[in-house]
């Protein structure tokens, strides 16, 4: 029995110390997703969405994580009701049928140990495509406001995607096919 003892001994503390992923809630107040269009190539058309909400599974030792990440498209906010209205049409958004969009990243690429992109597909219209979000900045630890700390992950990304592999072509070529998407991002552990 003292040798199998002293083995399980042994290759207890030879094992490697894996650290633990930690779930992270969105913080929907400190978290925007923005989008941009050409509009018949003069300006650009730009909008948010207003509800949203995600879950991200990271682990800040090692830079392995996944997201869950959706927008309600009912909330898309121009300031201009009447493009509002357009945009939750069947003619793009189609709200109605589909009233979430979603990003599920399942791959975070890390480089010198700075988190530099997520990679992973986002569904819109019922249509599936890869999507790429390319990290401005990114980082982790404690911040502490009025005498509260709290642990916080955070940063900005952004991305590009045709709107039109996604079926949404009205009024293509005067409004752009190429949509810009700016993602700030921030989440604290899940309770």
């Amino acid at each position: 029995m003292l040798p199998r003892l002293l083995i399980a001994a042994l290759l207890g503390a030879s094992a490697p110390t894996w650290a633990a992923p930690v779930n992270y809630n969105v913080d929907p107040t400190h978290t925007a997703v923005y989008f941009g269009a050409s509009h018949f190539d003069r300006t650009t058309v730009r909008g948010r969405f207003n509800k949203l909400d995600g879950r991200i599974l990271y682990d800040p030792a090692t830079g392995v994580g996944s997201i869950d990440f959706t927008v309600d498209t009912d909330s898309v906010d121009t300031g201009n009701r009447s493009l509002d209205g357009v945009l939750r049409s069947p003619q793009f958004f189609d709200s109605q049928n589909f009233p979430v969009a979603r990003f599920q990243g399942n791959r975070f690429v890390v480089e010198g140990g700075k988190l530099v992109a997520v990679e992973g597909q986002v569904s819109l219209l019922g249509v599936t495509h890869p999507l790429r979000l390319e990290a401005d900045r990114f980082s982790c630890g404690r911040v502490v406001l009025f005498g509260v700390g709290r642990d916080v992950c955070g940063g900005d990304f952004h991305a590009s995607l045709p709107r039109s592999a996604f079926g949404m072509t009205r009024f293509l070529p005067d409004v752009g096919d190429t949509v810009t998407l700016h993602i700030s991002v921030e989440a604290t552990p899940a309770q």
